[in-house]
């Protein structure tokens, strides 16, 4: 009987394990068919391309390849040569213009660093005039399955609720009731940081509710957020301080504020309103929105920096607003200050018209300047947008197709299912990384907790709404890859590489959220 019994148990695991390498199969031959699509392609006169600084690809690539000649006024053809310096073979097509996406031999190139030319031929064929050329990597497509978490997401956000509690700059607030400089010195970003301890301890209490002393915490550092605005009459009143002192970075922008922080000090006021019922929070984050409607360009957005004395912009480069109309439609929809609605309006009608044409999705970090168009994109602008037009696809039956394409444009820049092969910022070979993993933004192009959250939350959210199982495959992917990158103390490291120590407590706060919502849903486990 026990022999049948252990045949019978054998048949079926033979069975569940072919059912699932089929499931894989199927969802590996999906990925790799949408990675021949190209991301919003460049169109001349109509569409800019937005890649002009990227390094790496997953989506097969199209460029502005425009370089001219008198020589060739009407090419026969175009000649594309993609030379892998992976396996030393050229890989070749052409077209009738300089500017078509690799999908002909996306599939049959490996992945690694490639260098391509696109050459104008002649109509005798006997004149080669070279249109534009490139160097870039060719990287990894999803391609599951992918290492389970070494323990559940329940263990890891309890592990990690516990550490972020007991680290000693945070139970410092309640001696002193202000941030301890030594113990933590990223609490120069004072907005940020001290905002990060309020979220943190009101996730404990949630969790922990006789435990008053994570309360009693997040209410000192929001007070001291409160007690160090800007004071009413100035150009950016209520505005919480960004900067403190001049460790890191946050020296090279005294007397700035970035204007997107103020909005994430905004949520975080209205939740502990929510928790505590004192107004003082509900007036602290009115307070902050009524800056930003004083402060608003008539174009509907913001500059990203503007020096709080004056009120005047720190650089001419402007904003992505996407944080600030989270903010301000919480305050429209849950507490009913319909008068935020104009100016959420405006606001979207800017993305609209800038951004989702010219898919500048450019950076808005505390210690990272203000850059040109395209010369520091990140994901998470791009990625809230998405999660928008899903929320609202009952709108518009567009919203889906445009969001997946956004959400296609942050996989192919910024998530790595394995080793890309390239160097990050500092020079540091790729090889080390933890992946999968969800890197940042181009001046910060290596993997970071919270990115990978973003990307978990999206991903799922579009499972969601279009009941693909490719979006929740990846999310899962990232969040059991973000569970085994836990250290033993609960710690969940800010930079998943080797020899980076900084720790952001924001960055862990966004991964404890997650694996919270995680954690509650069986299906998400499963």
């Amino acid at each position: 009987m026990k022999i049948f019994v252990s045949f019978l148990f054998a048949i079926l695991s033979l069975s569940l394990f072919a059912q699932e390498s089929a499931y894989f199969k199927q969802i590996c031959s999906q990925s790799k068919a949408e990675c021949l699509i190209p991301v919003r392609p460049g169109i001349i006169g109509e569409q800019p391309f937005w890649n002009e600084k990227a390094i790496m690809f997953k989506y097969a690539p199209s460029f502005q390849n425009d370089k001219t000649s008198w020589i060739i006024p009407s090419p026969k053809y175009y000649r594309y040569s993609a030379f892998s310096f992976t396996d030393n073979q050229y890989y070749t097509f052409t077209a009738n213009s300089p500017y078509e996406a690799l999908s002909p031999i996306w599939n049959k190139l490996p992945n690694g660093e490639v260098y391509l030319k696109v050459e104008a031929v002649s109509e005798d064929e006997k004149d080669i005039i070279l249109a534009g050329s490139r160097l870039f990597t060719k990287t990894a497509s999803f391609y599951p399955p992918y290492p389970e978490a070494k323990y559940s997401y329940n263990e890891a956000f309890d592990k990690g609720l516990h550490f972020i509690y007991n680290q000693l700059h945070i139970q410092n607030w309640l001696k002193t009731g202000k941030p301890d400089h030594e113990a933590h010195k990223l609490y120069c970003y004072s907005a940020l940081e001290v905002g990060s301890v309020i979220n943190a301890m009101l996730l404990y209490d949630k969790c922990f509710p006789k435990n008053d002393t994570a309360l009693a915490i997040a209410l000192k550092a929001a007070d001291y957020i409160i007690a160090n605005a800007e004071p009413t009459g100035s150009p950016l009143a209520f505005f919480p301080k960004v900067y403190e002192g001049t460790d890191m970075f946050a020296g090279n922008y005294k007397g700035e504020v970035i204007m997107t922080e103020p909005a994430s000090t905004g949520t975080t006021f209205l939740e502990l309103y929510d928790r505590t019922g004192n107004k003082k929070y509900l007036d602290a984050a009115v307070g902050i929105a009524e800056t930003y409607i004083k402060t608003q360009l008539p174009s509907g957005t913001w500059f990203i920096r503007i020096y709080k004395e004056t009120g005047l912009p720190a650089s001419p480069e402007l904003c992505v607003p996407m944080k600030i109309v989270n903010f301000l439609t919480i305050l429209a929809e849950q507490y009913h200050y319909t008068g935020y609605v104009k100016v959420i309006d405006s606001a979207m009608d800017w993305i609209w018209d800038n951004p989702m044409k010219t898919y500048n999705w450019t950076g808005q970090f505390e210690d990272v300047a203000a850059h040109k168009p395209y010369q520091n994109l990140t994901k998470y602008e791009a990625s809230w947008f998405a999660q928008y037009l899903l929320k609202k696809s009952e709108k518009d039956t567009a919203y889906i197709s445009l969001a997946r394409e956004l959400i296609a444009f942050c996989e192919d820049q910024f998530v790595v299912w394995d080793n890309p092969g390239i160097y990050d910022n500092w020079g540091n070979s790729s090889q080390r990384w933890h992946t999968p993993a969800v890197l940042e933004q181009y001046m910060c192009y290596v993997p970071i907790d919270a990115s990978a959250d973003q990307m978990i939350n999206t991903f799922f959210l579009a499972y969601e709404k279009t009941n693909q199982a490719i979006y929740r495959e990846k999310a899962l992917a990232l969040a059991n890859s973000l569970v085994n990158a836990q250290a033993d103390n609960g710690m969940i490291p800010t930079f998943w590489v080797p020899g980076f120590e900084e720790f952001w407590n924001n960055c862990m706060v966004s991964s404890l959220t997650m694996l919270e919502r995680f954690s509650a849903s069986d299906d998400k486990t499963k």
